[in-house]
């Protein structure tokens, strides 16, 4: 479907990373674990900063390439196929690092931290926005979204988050919580049939049909899934070695 990813809270999450990073035509921004870069080009349109989004996918850099140059943004926003965990990038060279739930996924979640870190500026910022559970979903949900998604759900706690921006170098900046905020079933219905409509162009009336029921099993599911889950909203100003210590933060 290559249907866009928005990140946890969705556009509303998308403006604190604009508003609350102070993004602009002056700022480097790194998107870590891209996919298709709706973020990223969302980001550089609004404010005109330039990014890098890279992702552990060559295809999903590959896609996300696609739509920045449709879309008229690929002097903003560019992607490559990279490891979050071990880029390759050099050491302080950007302004910002950012991701929108891709972090969820990640094996070794402290080295992928620790190579933001890495690459951020001096005093730079650190941001990412994460789903978790406020509670326990049935067992049967869980393995339904397992099996749509292809790997075990992965089931976090607001305080894992905390925990693992743990770190004497980062001082909090901005911090938002709120429920995931599941859909009506009315809405899932319309969202998947406008999909056909978007990507069925031209597609005999059955086949449409078989998607359109095929989608509606998918996103009733997330949606029912999403019931169960909230999400942080978190950004962390990054110290230099040696610097002054503060308390009241």
């Amino acid at each position: 479907m290559r249907e866009s990813n928005l990140p946890p809270g969705g556009l509303d999450t998308v403006r604190r990373f604009a508003v609350e990073l102070g993004l602009g035509p002056h700022t480097n921004v790194l998107h870590a674990g891209c996919n298709s870069g709706f973020l990223s080009r969302e980001l550089a349109r609004r404010t005109g900063c330039q990014v890098l989004g890279i992702d552990i996918s060559p295809d999903m850099a590959a896609a996300a390439n696609a739509r920045s140059e449709s879309e008229g943004l690929a002097h903003l926003a560019r992607y490559e196929h990279r490891d979050m965990r071990d880029t390759g990038l050099d050491a302080a060279s950007f302004d910002v690092v950012l991701s929108g739930g891709a972090l969820a996924f990640v094996i070794d979640q402290p080295r992928a931290v620790a190579e933001w870190l890495r690459l951020v500026k001096p005093h730079g910022l650190v941001a990412n926005s994460e789903l978790w559970y406020h509670a326990e979903p049935p067992q049967q949900l869980l393995d339904k979204v397992a099996e749509l998604i292809g790997v075990p759900v992965p089931r976090y706690t607001r305080d894992h988050w905390r925990e693992l921006y743990n770190s004497p170098r980062l001082q909090p900046w901005a911090l938002h919580d709120a429920e995931a905020g599941a859909r009506t079933v009315e809405e899932v219905e319309r969202y998947c049939a406008q999909m056909v409509d978007h990507v069925a162009v031209g597609w005999d009336d059955s086949a449409r049909e078989a998607l359109n029921e095929r989608l509606l099993d998918i996103f009733l599911t997330f949606n029912q899934n999403m019931e169960y889950l909230s999400y942080t909203f978190f950004a962390y100003r990054v110290l230099p070695a040696g610097a002054e210590p503060l308390l009241y933060v």
